[in-house]
């Protein structure tokens, strides 16, 4: 099969299309066709090494981590899908397994059923981006009508989808971005929007009961004045600081700090189905582009020339 992998960490330019034998399901798993991949900041991040901490693939890799597509072998105790099933999902990158292929073969707890009413392209969008607002703000900050939070990164993958998520929640909403999307971070359902380029939040008066720093532009010291005395600040990009933080505002306030990443099964997946269903999540696709064309797309991406998804078409 045809896959981009790299076998050293470092820029776009280690990536390459190459091919690659079909992974074979295991026990509890399921091979897919896809159709579609979908693209992530956290996969140029762990290309480059920069996530090392955290944690680093088995080499050679193959990039990608979330995808649409179409059942096509199951694995021994797989009892809940069948061949030719329809599905989305997100593979665990660290085994060295990636989207950007023909095929992936992985656990049954990490796909769900993608809807009648949802494409594959909406369907790939929704793990990592839509699955991370869908979390920060309903599992962790309980975001609830009335109250007031600010997302960073607006018009970006997630704070898109946190904003779409807290306008259907019934909370104020503040959204920061650049000047080119403010009519459209405006349109997805935020009361107020500040452009970064010419205004700084953190100087605004305003306090938020929920920050939630899509874009990992601050941290909790910076943004502790914009929070409510019961306020939490979620970011997207745990560094070793954001933990120190976190404990430290637990023992000295009733604020808190949380680095957060997206903890994805089944269950969170069939929610986003279900959201995009009723269409309370509609990500906004920036292009699509095909496997040879990602290393140039991941570029674009880490360049900051991105807003929204960008789709990998991998099979019709």
């Amino acid at each position: 099969m045809q896959a981009v992998s790299y076998e050293r960490f470092g820029d776009a330019s280690v990536l390459s299309l190459s091919e690659l034998a079909v992974p074979e399901p295991g026990r509890g798993e399921v091979q897919i066709r896809v159709t579609v991949a979908s693209l992530n900041p956290i996969d140029f991040k762990l290309r480059s090494g920069l996530l090392r901490l955290i944690g680093r693939p088995r080499r050679p890799a193959i990039t990608g981590k979330d995808f649409a597509g179409v059942i096509t072998a199951l694995g021994a105790e797989v009892r809940d899908y069948t061949v030719g099933q329809r599905v989305f999902g997100s593979i665990d990158p660290m085994g060295g397994h990636g989207t950007c292929a023909q095929f992936v073969a992985l656990s049954s707890t990490l796909i769900a059923p993608t809807p009648d009413a949802v494409s594959d392209e909406i369907a790939a969008c929704l793990p990592v981006a839509s699955g991370t607002a869908l979390q920060t703000l309903t599992d962790i900050a309980h975001l609830q009508s009335g109250q007031k939070i600010l997302v960073t990164g607006a018009s970006g993958a997630v704070g898109a989808s946190a904003v779409q998520i807290a306008r259907s929640l019934g909370a104020h909403i503040t959204g920061i971005c650049g000047t080119a999307n403010i009519d459209y971070v405006r349109s997805l359902g935020a009361e107020r929007v500040i452009d970064y380029k010419t205004d700084n939040w953190l100087q605004h008066e305003q306090q938020f009961d929920v920050i939630l720093d899509a874009a990992a532009v601050a941290s909790f010291s910076l943004a502790r004045p914009r929070l409510a005395s019961r306020g939490i600040y979620i970011n997207t990009m745990p560094r070793p600081a954001l933990y120190w933080a976190a404990l430290t505002a637990r023992l000295g306030s009733r604020q808190r700090c949380v680095p957060f990443l997206v903890k994805i099964d089944s269950a969170l997946l069939r929610r986003l189905g279900q959201l995009a269903t009723e269409r309370v999540i509609n990500p906004h696709v920036h292009g699509i582009v095909e496997l040879a064309q990602v290393a140039d797309a991941q570029q674009k991406m880490q360049a900051g020339q991105v807003h929204g998804k960008l789709l990998v078409r991998v099979a019709e």
